[in-house]
């Protein structure tokens, strides 16, 4: 077979039809990998770019393509206040002090979604971007074709920004004590993401949409299956509904141990799963055992092998991951490369194909 485009060859993939190899799917989130391959030091000032050079060198899928950020603390908008480092933020400050604080907060933040507008102006400015971000690895393209790596747009249900904007615990006395607010909440953050799509969704553009919410750690669900399948997978399964009746494939991401709900998972329609928690015996393997038209994404386990194990056992683990999968796999780490994956590590799962 000749040489596909990184299009051809993810789009075929997820169409479980034959490729000229196997493609990679990640998020370069490390300092040695990155320069490596873009053989630049990766700086704040040009980290966009020296980033999207490695990327373009050895990715046919990415999302987040940003660079570093510059450390710093950030207040918001809505009253959070954020410790931004290198790769990573998190909240450290939230403006309220009890669980009343905490739901006029919420109608707050109702009110903002319900008045979100997502225009003709918003959705070129989201694809110029898009286009940019692709030129940028067309341009690093090793083949000398100008073929750039594809992006997968995020698009989210709204479980995991209310969660994590409330605090995990806080919300979930919240959810106990005022479950329509928490409803209302919800709904109002689907509504407000149902209307970026209708803005944004291009098959030219976005062929692929990452749907996502993390709803599990690595043993079980954070929430209830009872409640998930209640109040949250009808609005998942809404979501993908919106992207495909504009002819875009859904990449569902969860984290953790899915097993519980995967059946649902599969039924609210989704194209693909990212990224396996081999951990929780979510391997390619036995995903694909169950579902053998569900394309599968990632499945080489970041937390322990690609982090602490040997370059031969990391192309060990690629290799049986190909084979197990018979197609419809785009392989990569299971979430992303970070910072504390040694290079060799990185280089091993990544050349195995390349």
């Amino acid at each position: 077979m000749a040489t596909l485009t990184k299009r051809e060859r993810v789009m075929r993939t997820m169409r479980f039809e034959e490729t000229d190899r196997t493609p990679l799917y990640d998020i370069l989130q490390n300092d040695a990998v990155i320069e490596h391959y873009a053989g630049h030091v990766l700086t704040v000032a040009d980290g966009d770019w020296v980033k999207a050079l490695a990327i373009g060198r050895t990715l046919d899928l990415t999302r987040m393509p940003e660079g570093p950020q510059q450390p710093r603390i950030e207040r918001q908008d809505n009253g959070l206040v954020m410790q931004h480092e290198r790769w990573t933020s998190w909240i450290i400050e939230r403006p309220w002090h009890d669980l009343n604080g905490l739901a006029e907060w919420v109608k707050h933040e109702i009110k903002r979604s319900n008045a979100q507008v997502f225009d003709r102006t918003y959705a070129e400015q989201f694809h110029a971007r898009i286009r940019a971000c692709q030129a940028q690895f067309a341009a690093a393209d090793p083949t000398g074709r100008n073929d750039p790596t594809m992006m997968i747009v995020e698009s989210g249900a709204g479980l995991t920004e209310a969660y994590w904007h409330a605090d995990i615990e806080q919300f979930s006395y919240l959810l106990m004590d005022q479950a329509d607010l928490v409803e209302e909440w919800l709904e109002a953050r689907l509504l407000a993401e149902l209307r970026r799509v209708a803005a944004i969704a291009n098959p030219d553009v976005i062929p692929l949409a990452l749907t996502y919410d993390d709803i599990a750690y690595k043993t079980a669900p954070l929430f209830s299956p009872v409640w998930l399948r209640r109040m949250w997978l009808p609005r998942l399964k809404r979501l993908v509904t919106a992207w495909h009746s504009r002819d875009a494939l859904c990449v569902f991401h969860s984290d953790g141990n899915l097993w519980p709900v995967l059946d649902d998972l599969v039924a609210t329609g989704i194209d693909g799963l990212n990224p396996l928690e081999v951990l929780a015996g979510m391997t390619v393997e036995t995903v694909r055992a169950r579902y053998p038209r569900l394309v599968l994404t990632g499945g080489i386990d970041v937390s322990q092998l690609l982090v602490y194990g040997t370059p031969d056992e990391v192309r060990t683990a690629c290799r049986a991951a190909i084979r197990a999968a018979h197609g419809g796999y785009l392989m990569g780490s299971s979430t992303e490369l970070y910072w504390d994956v040694p290079l060799e590590n990185a280089i091993a799962m990544l050349e195995i194909v390349l």
